[in-house]
């Protein structure tokens, strides 16, 4: 018969309080047997003994008023009276066998004295003695009986006590022992039967966790533990047959995956959070040189340290993770070049998660030797192009300065007009000429840096001296902010200066008449960085140029003559601001102005 848990917990618990209840009973039964002994004792033969006494004192009265003759009514009438008054009581005290007949002789005895007392009442006092002497023996007798009676039925009632005592000691203590035994029992069997199954369950549970299917309950105890074996047999069942043809997908879409990386033209590496390497295709095992299982599973910085190959694709790999690095170049005889591209890998975020978990990166290299040869070709064509277009730039200014002196004669307004303008298309020429130049060499590499321990505030006044007349010219105001007691910073002099002319030249050309442009220099956040910037109330940047802002030829608005730039200067302020070690950045609201700003490093070396 099967039986619940809920019933055995039932018959547990009520066989305790059973237990309990036995102990009450038979404890309440034991202690009401001494109670009703020792009562007995002291409220029966006790009260015997004492009137005992007390008739032997009364009657001592008696005889004393008797033989002495003092046989005044006062004395000898509340002796009598005391002695009758006691016998009453003992009279209706009687508790023991032959007790009843004793009193009765009592009775009877002293009626015989009182008797005797009368016929000798007026005799002398020896008379009196010889004829009442054996009354007075005998009532002595009676009460000397009546006392030893009630005293051995004192220590008889005593010791039965005392055995009734060591019987309920034996009796509590057996009981007592027996339900302990069977509680004890019960309180190593039961929570065990309860807690042991639970455990195996929550063991079982675990290896499933742990992808370990093969799992089985055997619980025959006829309740609830018994079928929930078998549920919990037949899931593990289950799951072992999905995992199986799960895994078996997993493995068919595994090898598909790993073939599509394998035919891939680019070479790919896959990391982990923690950067060991998790796979590589027949691409990226071949640049590297070497074997695949060399690389899966090692930890990348230490294939980087002893490969030089790696060692170039995990350094541009970690540049590129935190400034966009360009592309890597590999090769001592014939060089190629790679462009490097990295895919953070992240976990999608759920209810659980308070942001998303990054399990990896995927490294993409590209061969864009091709590409390279082709961008260094238009880098010397830029080159060899700005060098030949000054020598005719040259020469037209010349013409120009010849056309407008009157020496040479006079020129119609018209005339000017044109001279004017051509004044101007020869100027812009001029600058975009010199900035292909400056960005010609940055490309190729060329860019020279003379690093030296700079004042700050010196080079921005510097700058604002040389933008000043321009920016009273437009009738705007420009403010100058310069933090107090600024430490020397490690930049060239000459291109921070263009740096900061080029920004206040771009604020100057985008802020209307009556504005204000202000340059500041002051400490940075980040305590070892001076941040210099240029804020003005100008037109302000959309969102969709300020990402485009330092890009090559990327201009913001060509709608106005004279406005119209290379779009050049703000990608060559970054490509110098980078060389040095700093950063730069913009910030605007269409509307409200805009304010560029660039951050260099402080001189930590001594550098003069």
């Amino acid at each position: 018969m099967n039986v619940s848990i809920k019933s055995k917990l039932y018959i547990g618990i009520g066989l305790l309080a059973g237990f309990v209840v036995l102990l009450w009973i038979s404890g309440s039964i034991f202690i009401n047997t001494l109670a009703e002994n020792s009562g007995a004792i002291i409220q029966d033969n006790i009260r015997s003994v004492t009137y005992a006494q007390q008739m032997e004192q009364a009657l001592s009265d008696i005889y004393t008023a008797q033989v002495t003759g003092n046989t005044e009514v006062n004395s000898y009438d509340q002796a009598v009276n005391r002695f009758d008054t006691i016998l009453h009581k003992q009279e209706a005290n009687i508790t023991e066998t032959g007790e009843e007949k004793l009193t009765d002789h009592l009775r009877k005895n002293y009626g015989t004295l009182l008797t005797r007392f009368q016929s000798v009442r007026n005799a002398d006092a020896e008379t009196i003695s010889k004829q009442l002497s054996a009354a007075y023996q005998q009532l002595h007798q009676n009460l000397s009986q009546l006392t030893t009676m009630n005293v051995d039925a004192i220590h008889r009632k005593n010791n039965a006590a005392q055995k009734t005592a060591s019987n309920v000691t034996i009796y509590m203590s057996t009981i007592g022992a027996l339900c302990s035994i069977l509680g004890i029992i019960m309180l190593i069997r039961f929570p065990s039967y309860i807690v042991n199954p639970i455990r195996e369950l929550i063991t079982r549970i675990k290896d499933i966790a742990n992808h370990n299917y093969d799992q089985k309950l055997e619980f025959q105890t006829g309740d609830e533990y018994e079928e929930l074996a078998v549920a919990f047999n037949q899931m593990a069942t289950k799951l072992q047959e999905y995992e199986n043809s799960n895994l078996d997908r997993l493995m068919s879409e595994k090898k598909r995956v790993e073939t599509i990386i394998n035919r891939m033209g680019d070479a790919v590496i896959g990391l982990d959070a923690d950067n060991y390497i998790l796979f590589a295709n027949e691409k990226a095992v071949e640049l590297i040189g070497k074997q695949k299982q060399q690389l899966i599973g090692q930890y990348a910085p230490d294939i980087a340290s002893h490969n030089n190959v790696f060692h170039k694709i995990y350094k541009a790999f970690k540049t590129e993770a935190e400034q966009n690095a360009g592309y890597v170049k590999i090769g001592s005889e014939n060089e190629y070049y790679y462009s490097i591209e990295v895919i953070p890998v992240h976990q999608d975020k759920d209810e659980n998660m308070n942001h998303e978990a990054h399990l990896g990166n995927i490294i993409t290299l590209k061969n864009v030797t091709k590409f390279h040869e082709l961008d260094q070709a238009k880098t010397n064509f830029i080159s060899v192009v700005s060098h030949e277009l000054k020598t005719p730039i040259s020469s037209i200014n010349m013409s120009l300065r010849l056309l407008s002196d009157e020496r040479v004669g006079n020129l119609n307004e018209e005339q000017k007009e044109l001279v004017t303008n051509i004044g101007k298309d020869v100027t812009r020429m001029k600058r975009t000429t010199s900035d292909l130049l400056d960005l010609s060499k940055i490309e190729s590499g060329n860019i020279q840096l003379n690093t030296e321990g700079v004042i700050p505030g010196d080079l921005l006044e510097y700058a604002y001296e040389t933008m000043l007349m321009q920016a009273n010219q437009k009738d705007l105001q420009i403010e100058l902010r310069i933090e107090d007691a600024l430490p020397k910073i490690q930049a060239d002099s000459k291109k921070t200066v263009w740096v900061l002319v080029n920004l206040i030249s771009n604020a100057i050309r985008y802020t209307d008449s009556g504005g204000t442009i202000t340059l500041n220099a002051y400490r940075d956040e980040n305590r070892d960085y001076i941040r210099f910037s240029v804020e003005d109330t100008g037109t302000g940047i959309a969102d969709k140029d300020l990402e485009k802002i330092f890009e090559k030829y990327y201009q913001v608005d060509t709608t106005q003559k004279d406005r119209f730039g290379s779009g050049l200067g703000l990608s060559i302020a970054k490509e110098f601001i980078h060389a040095q070690g700093g950063e730069i950045w913009a910030e605007s609201c269409l509307g409200e102005g805009s304010c560029f700003s660039f951050i260099l490093p402080i001189n930590n070396y001594g550098i003069a």
